[in-house]
């Protein structure tokens, strides 16, 4: 596989035609020699949650499959559906683009990106084709030989003092990555809004018909107390004297409250 993965892209484009949407159900995860179960059943939950295409497990040692059920959990699917192949090459025959993982690149002649750099790479080189991403064994990684399968490698950025990931901590930042390159709108924060100037003013009309209702009036000068509560409401509590209007008001309510309550 000694070919670039642009020249691979080129050639994948020509292959599959008019189908050359890039889909995250394309891209597979395959683990090379894992060695714990619950790595590998929480790999399998990172490859559902972030939608990817599925699961292959290459020459893996025996491991717990109990645990890897558990750490699954809803992504069980995934886990008994993976493909089980006895070596590396086994496993990538048949994909269009390869990209192994390591943390070790200095020495490495092969393209080295990031998980966001592969990411965008994969969205606009692999097109109707299908890809693999590799990761190594949980104590060692990848093989120099086992790179050598590999059209290019992605190294995630960590502290010097503590580089290496866990496996399926691995398979969740690319997954990611992938999965928020593609849909760039799903990662941003729900916003509602600002308040029209008719919600804004009717919430402290009400407010203030609440106190009146409490008599919060009785010692506090109405028109002082609502300025406060307009700033309050426009820009948060962000004083002392804030804190103790807020304090003062809900003070006032849990009395009015009480009283009500042993009345009846």
């Amino acid at each position: 596989m000694g070919e670039d993965v642009e020249q691979k892209g080129l050639a994948v484009a020509a292959r599959t035609g008019a189908d050359n949407r890039f889909r995250l159900d394309r891209v597979r995860i395959v683990l090379c020699r894992p060695r714990y179960g619950g790595n590998i059943g929480s790999s399998a939950r990172a490859v559902k949650n972030m939608g990817l295409g599925g699961m292959i497990i290459s020459t893996a040692d025996d491991f717990a499959l109990a645990e890897a059920r558990m750490m699954a959990a809803s992504a069980g699917d995934v886990l008994e559906s993976a493909v089980i192949n006895d070596s590396l090459e086994g496993a990538l025959d048949g994909f269009d683009i390869v990209l192994g993982t390591s943390r070790r690149v200095k020495s490495s002649r092969q393209r080295i990106m990031t998980p966001q750099e592969a990411a965008l790479l994969l969205v606009r080189e692999l097109g109707g084709g299908r890809a693999a991403l590799v990761f190594g064994p949980e104590d060692s990684g990848l093989t120099a030989q086992e790179l050598s399968l590999c059209h290019g490698v992605i190294s995630i950025p960590a502290d010097e003092r503590c580089p290496s990931l866990n496996l399926s901590h691995a398979v969740m930042v690319v997954a990611y990555e992938l999965r928020r390159t593609l849909s760039p709108g799903e990662d941003q924060v729900r916003s509602f809004g600002g308040p029209s100037a008719g919600e804004y003013s009717g919430t402290l009309q009400q407010v203030e018909s609440v106190l009146d209702r409490t008599g919060f009036f009785i010692r506090n000068p109405r028109e002082r107390v609502m300025l406060h509560l307009r700033e309050i409401f426009s820009r948060g509590i962000r004083t002392s004297q804030d804190a103790r209007i807020v304090r003062g008001i809900f003070r006032r309510i849990a009395w009015v409250v009480k009283q009500e309550r042993q009345a009846d």
